[in-house]
């Protein structure tokens, strides 16, 4: 990987990368609240964000990641509002899988997608939304649930669906520790839970989808499923295509390798920090914590 191939964040945030960033992206300045820990539980995201834009102005597109809308609006409205009244596109991946009130999410919120209508007001309209299912969890999965789902989604007016796999055994040690004990098979590999599997249930969920008018796509360590499950689309979260549509300019893409294998992001300045796990919403299957 050459110089230019770098991530162009770090991961820690400091304040001082970021002119460094703007030289590299030019006016294609994306910022990511967060993918390393849920602005709805952290409230230092939200102070990052405030000093950033107090130092360097609007960016061209913030995207919002959060499995509790509502309370992400309540800490950080007030400088999401500020940034759209300046121009800014605003955009989210809004996850929900299901799962709260188990031991597999804890802490979010009991009722799905609470919130997500007043982020749709803020944001501009439902096509500034993703809905993720995400991860797809071997014997957790219910294809009933992601039924309901997908029709609670559709309600609101969303049309896009972004699933991913639980990342394999092997991948990220406190993972492995959390899971050994919970889910059945996991200490030896999950056997029987492979690609054909994962094809399976990608294709179960894209005739799903489509009964409510989601189009359901996939990224990074699962982008191969793309080609082999019909109607399965690509995936790329900070999908620069996606910000040029809504935001009706583009201003060019600057190179960069992604942040992981498979990934098609456009270059992101992320305002999080990692290490939240034990204040988050506790997710046994979280790697960013």
């Amino acid at each position: 990987m050459g110089k230019g191939d770098r991530p162009l964040t770090g991961f820690v945030f400091r304040l001082e990368d970021y002119p460094r960033y703007l030289e590299r992206v030019g006016g294609a300045s994306y910022i990511d609240v967060t993918r390393r820990t849920d602005p709805a539980r952290i409230g230092q995201v939200w102070d990052n964000l405030s000093a950033l834009v107090e130092s360097y102005g609007a960016p061209w597109v913030v995207q919002l990641w959060t499995k509790d809308a509502a309370t992400a609006l309540a800490r950080g409205g007030a400088v999401l509002r500020r940034l759209v009244d300046e121009g800014t596109t605003l955009v989210a991946q809004v996850t929900v899988t299901g799962l709260s009130g188990t031991v597999w999410e804890p802490n979010t919120p009991a009722r799905p997608f609470a919130g997500v209508e007043a982020l749709i007001a803020l944001a501009g309209g439902p096509d500034h939304i993703k809905w993720r299912y995400d991860p797809v969890i071997p014997t957790v999965h219910r294809p009933d649930r992601f039924r309901h789902l997908a029709g609670q989604a559709a309600a609101l007016g969303l049309s896009r669906c972004v699933i991913n796999f639980i990342a394999p055994p092997g991948r990220y040690r406190r993972v492995d520790d959390r899971l050994a004990g919970v889910l059945p098979g996991w200490a030896e590999g999950m056997p029987g839970y492979d690609d054909t599997w994962r094809a399976e249930i990608a294709a179960e969920l894209v005739e799903i989808g489509a009964e409510s008018g989601l189009s359901v796509a996939t990224c990074a360590e699962s982008a191969g499923l793309v080609g082999r499950v019909p109607g399965l689309r690509p995936a790329a979260c900070g999908d620069h295509a996606w910000f040029v549509a809504l935001s009706g300019r583009d201003p060019g893409r600057a190179p960069t390798a992604g942040s992981r294998p498979g990934c098609g992001c456009a270059a992101y300045f992320d305002v999080g920090l990692y290490g939240q796990w034990a204040r988050c919403h506790r997710c046994l299957y979280c790697y960013a914590g």
